[in-house]
């Protein structure tokens, strides 16, 4: 295999070559980057060769030599690896080059190499790897301190250890492989007999905790008979608790009220009524602390209130002696969702701080309208509609007043952004942006920022805007000290996708924009926690199914990070919630985020509500936090579409009982997210 690194490495000295030079220059070698870039991370020398002359003076040169490298470390000269290092050091990928080779290094067993390239790190392989090479290396003269910190890496719950114990194969890498990083390091506890019952205990129940059974499972024949007998039990109650716990006969002692307890919250999710009743039985059969017997109690009425159960203000009411602050939290909420005004104002003041925030006053200035205190509640109200967002559009409303939204045109310097625009670390930023490598983007952008004087700052946003990166402008406006210049925080992107998709779908162009806005701030790369994917936050799942039922084919989940692939598809499975929850906006942005199913599930089940009332009675704070943003994103981007907003009271309207045909469309609903 050809090394490709070494002869060129000079990336800073082509970079200000190509500075200077036009981007629509640059539009051929852009393109031919983007095939080199794919044979460079497939380790394709022979594929690759031909298109390095062509791209030798081109800024993203050395970006190649990166994703050669690292696709080719476990063959790479170590001398080709270290020239890139030493070589590249101002650019973002040199650290990502260094990680990955410290985990080749370590199943090397090359510990000298490790320590000469290991930083302070957080990553739990990477400090696998720096303690392998202290503990291992032979001449360690602090053995003792290294043992120490082996153990409490063994302790972590993030360190799975599924595999064949005591052979820990896949500490934190590849079962079948057994390549984990931490398995020298493992493997010498358990030769030197440093692991003892205790720990394996405390591991045991660290991973019983975190749901992580395979790791439970494989510790199970190190364990003493004792431990192994609990864990065991563990096991079997999380199969199915319901079952289990209904016929558990297990000793009285502290391991098994953890399993018990554990079980009884599992079951609680879902059904807190049959959870009520176990933890009735259960707590006559076993001696439970006070802490978690209040803990236990305070749970199961608020998964009452979480499941909006008709008797959950009056089992909060009888809660006295919890300590949860979504206690008086929730008090608050029912009391809101009866329209028990009185009952509002007589909870609010149990928020204690929280009843200060701008939800809290809302609420506190439509409890006393109601109860005919009209002043007071429009002093509240005042307060509120200085601030163009959700809570201060609906406190307009309410007072029959326009919304104060001001815009503040950006002030170009143009020396100042043509002096950011040739500087390397921007040159390579606005590249990958353009070639569609959004993560490296975004770590040549923060480095080409940092340190960059408030007005520097504003600039760069000014350039990212030119370059039609979204995605950099709105936080880098957001950071403070810029002009609020809504036209660039609000950017009415990708329209030759959106425009004609709305019209298609009689979607109105402004929420689309509202819960793109909230679910991905226009970052195309975006990945969720969750596996929620690019502009429009879908899931793989929903996505596939949205492609096949409009003829289109998904060949990979990778493919939803390309944008009107997204954007088509998320538009039109936000027009089913729509058409699902009868033009509902409120109701379908909800459904978006948490399943149709789930907002049949908080419908009322007579009459109607305020959909403001709604709203903030929302179960999940996730759903009802992500509907403020979606809802008063969508009144700024119908501001800047159509001059003079649509009232939000009146796009979110009121909420009606369920009917039949929605109850039976959400039952065949996929979701989007858990």
């Amino acid at each position: 295999m050809r090394y490709l690194g070494a002869c060129l490495l000079c990336v800073l000295l082509t970079s200000m070559c190509a500075a200077g030079a036009d981007t629509d220059d640059l539009a051929p070698q852009r393109a031919e980057f983007k095939l080199a870039w794919e044979l460079a991370q497939k380790g394709d020398a022979q594929g690759l060769t031909p298109h390095l002359d062509h791209l030798k003076d081109y800024p993203l040169r050395a970006y190649l030599d990166y994703a050669y490298l690292d696709a080719t470390l476990d063959s790479a000269p170590d001398a080709a690896v270290e020239q890139f290092l030493e070589a590249n050091q101002d650019l973002p990928v040199d650290d990502a080059l260094r990680e990955d080779w410290l985990l080749a290094l370590t199943r090397r067993q090359e510990w000298s190499k490790v320590l000469a390239y290991y930083r302070d790190e957080t990553d739990p392989a990477l400090r696998c790897a720096a303690v392998s090479a202290h503990l291992l290396k032979g001449d360690e003269p602090d053995r003792d301190t290294w043992t120490t910190a082996a153990r409490h890496l063994w302790l972590m719950p993030a360190i799975t250890l599924a595999g064949d114990v005591p052979n820990i194969s896949n500490a934190m890498g590849d079962t079948a492989s057994g390549t984990g990083v931490c398995k020298p390091l493992f493997d010498y506890l358990h030769e030197h007999r440093l692991i003892n019952a205790d720990m394996l205990r405390r591991r045991a129940e660290l991973a019983l905790e975190a749901h992580d059974y395979a790791t439970a499972r494989a510790l199970l024949p190190q364990l003493s008979p004792g431990d192994r007998d609990w864990v065991q039990d563990w096991l079997d109650m999380s199969a199915d608790p319901t079952v289990w716990l209904t016929q558990v006969q297990v000793p009285d002692e502290a391991p098994y009220q953890e399993m018990l307890l554990a079980g009884i919250k599992g079951v609680a999710r879902n059904e807190p009524l049959r959870a009520q009743h176990l933890w009735t039985t259960l707590s006559q059969q076993y001696h439970f602390s006070s802490d978690d017997s209040r803990a236990m109690r305070t749970l199961l009425v608020l998964q009452h209130a979480w499941h909006l159960m008709p008797d959950a203000r009056q089992q909060l009411k009888r809660l006295h002696d919890a300590t949860d602050a979504q206690v008086p939290e929730w008090r608050t909420r029912l009391a809101l969702r009866d329209q028990d005004w009185r009952g509002v104002l007589q909870a609010l003041p149990g928020l204690g701080q929280d009843a200060t925030t701008s939800e809290w006053r809302y609420w506190k200035a439509r409890a006393l309208e109601a109860t005919g205190h009209r002043g007071e509640a429009d002093a509240l109200y005042l307060s509120l509609v200085r601030t163009p967002d959700y809570y201060g559009f609906l406190a307009s409303d309410r007072l029959h007043e326009g919304y104060r939204i001001v815009q503040q045109v950006s002030r170009p310097a143009e020396e100042v952004i043509d002096q950011l625009s040739g500087r390397p670390g921007f040159i390579r930023a606005r590249e990958l942006m353009y070639a569609g490598l959004y993560a490296e983007a975004d770590a040549e952008w923060n480095a080409a920022t940092h340190g960059l004087s408030t007005p520097a700052r504003c600039q760069s946003a000014l350039l990212a805007e030119r370059w039609g990166w979204h995605a950099r402008v709105i936080p880098m406006l957001a950071g403070g000290g810029c002009w609020q210049d809504l036209a660039l925080t609000y950017p009415l992107a990708f329209e030759q996708t959106l425009v004609p998709k709305s019209a298609q779908l009689k979607l109105d162009l402004s929420w689309i924009y509202g819960l793109i806005r909230a679910e991905s701030v226009f970052r195309p790369n975006v990945i969720s926690h969750a596996g929620a994917i690019g502009l429009m936050q879908l899931m793989p799942a929903t996505g596939r199914d949205m492609a096949t039922r409009l003829g289109l084919t998904l060949d990979d989940k990778d493919d939803l990070l390309d944008p009107p692939t997204n954007l088509i598809l998320g538009s039109a499975y936000l027009r089913d919630m729509l058409h699902q929850f009868d033009g509902s906006e409120p109701l379908a942005t909800a459904a978006y985020n948490a399943g149709a199913a789930k907002v049949s599930d908080w419908l009322p089940q007579t009459g109607s509500l305020p959909a403001d009332v709604w709203i903030d009675s929302i179960p999940y704070t996730e759903t009802r936090n992500y509907v403020h943003r979606v809802m008063g994103h969508t009144v700024m981007f119908d501001w800047r579409l159509n001059g003079k907003p649509e009232r939000l009271s009146t796009r979110i309207g009121q909420v009606d009982a369920a009917s039949d045909a929605s109850q039976v469309l959400a039952g065949a609903d996929l979701g989007t997210r858990p």
